[in-house]
């Protein structure tokens, strides 16, 4: 998870649309196999050692593009590092696999899984401004893989499954309030250091307590209830592409965030002053699909509250202040919880 949080940090040095562009790229790759490593957790018997150190091999392959992606897009050997460290973390999740329950899907999935990591590794050697092409294409093969593949012969442990994508959540959750604490301690106000944290703070809760709250546990309930044979394709539309919204949505509002507090006294009509109301437009998106793939049917207030994000947030960042539009985004998704509290289905 901590690669996923450096990620953001190229938005934080450099807010530009390129650099946007970087993190929804970069993050589709790094996430497509940390959910990737949820599956194979699941069907590993982690009492041997052989899986044990098969694991710490993955673990070192991911710490290693963590190094590597906030100078991945630039000139040096990190775009490099982060490709070969990459394809390492594919080749471990393919062994893995090898010799479990899931071997008849991985040998499907995992071609696939390992020419991305070459055209990630490739990137690594051409100069920067044609590398987002390639990660580009790496990409569109990882999210059309289980389109074109299936992901049949895989078996979802729910619980184990459910808990560790959550556990994605609580440290992308945990990471933005530790980089907002970063940003408002370097500001010279006591004043705007205080109310700006603590915004920051109750705006996180109210994401956590939007999934904690009632979707998690409904989440586990429903994917229990499905087949074994449907349950792998849910499996990948909740937890791979709409959870993939979720976690770009948070890594975005962080960064958001802390411009905020930077422009915490002032409108500003800058690209900084969007990234609050889209991480939060993106996060309540991305949970909406999450709800409609495992119930079948649209949370139509959070898709209220996606829209009405964007707009009064906006409105606030740009004329207003960073404190409005933090107040702003505090206020829609408290509304969010007042009412989905009175509502026996969630609204």
């Amino acid at each position: 998870m901590f690669t996923i949080t450096q990620v953001a940090s190229i938005l934080t040095t450099a807010t530009t649309l390129l650099s946007l562009g970087r993190v929804a790229v970069l993050l589709v790759i790094i996430w497509w196999m940390y959910s990737g490593y949820a599956w194979l957790t699941n069907a590993l018997d982690l009492e041997r050692t052989g899986p044990r150190l098969l694991l710490l091999t993955g673990t070192a392959g991911f710490f290693l593009m963590s190094m590597a992606v906030p100078k991945a897009a630039g000139h040096g050997p990190w775009a490099l590092v982060f490709g070969a460290s990459y394809l390492l973390v594919v080749t471990v999740h393919l062994v893995g696999f090898i010799g479990t329950s899931g071997h008849r899907g991985i040998m499907r999935v995992g071609p696939m899984n390992v020419a991305s990591a070459l055209v990630v590794l490739a990137a690594g050697a051409v100069p920067p401004s044609a590398r987002l092409w390639l990660w580009g294409l790496a990409v569109v093969m990882e999210v059309l893989t289980p389109l074109v593949t299936g992901v049949g012969g895989f078996t979802v442990g729910v619980g184990h499954f459910v808990e560790r994508h959550g556990l994605a959540v609580i440290i992308v959750l945990g990471e933005s309030i530790t980089e907002v604490g970063a940003a408002t301690s370097r500001d010279s106000s006591e004043l705007t250091s205080i109310v700006g944290a603590l915004l920051a703070l109750v705006l996180s809760a109210e994401m956590w307590w939007l999934y904690f709250g009632r979707e998690e546990r409904e989440s586990e309930a429903r994917l229990e209830r499905v087949s074994d044979e449907r349950r792998p394709r849910l499996a990948v539309y909740a937890f791979g592409y709409a959870y993939y919204l979720i976690i770009l949505g948070i890594a975005v509002a962080a960064v958001g965030m802390q411009k905020s507090i930077g422009e915490f006294h002032q409108a500003s009509h800058q690209l900084a002053a969007l990234l609050l109301p889209l991480g939060t437009f993106l996060y309540l998106l991305g949970l909406a699909c999450f709800h409609r793939t495992l119930a079948g049917n649209w949370p139509r207030a959070r898709l209220a509250a996606a829209l009405a994000a964007a707009a009064l947030v906006t409105s606030a960042a740009l004329w207003g202040s960073g404190a409005a539009a933090l107040a702003a985004a505090v206020l829609v998704l408290l509304a969010l919880i007042t009412w989905e509290k009175h509502q026996p289905n969630g609204g």
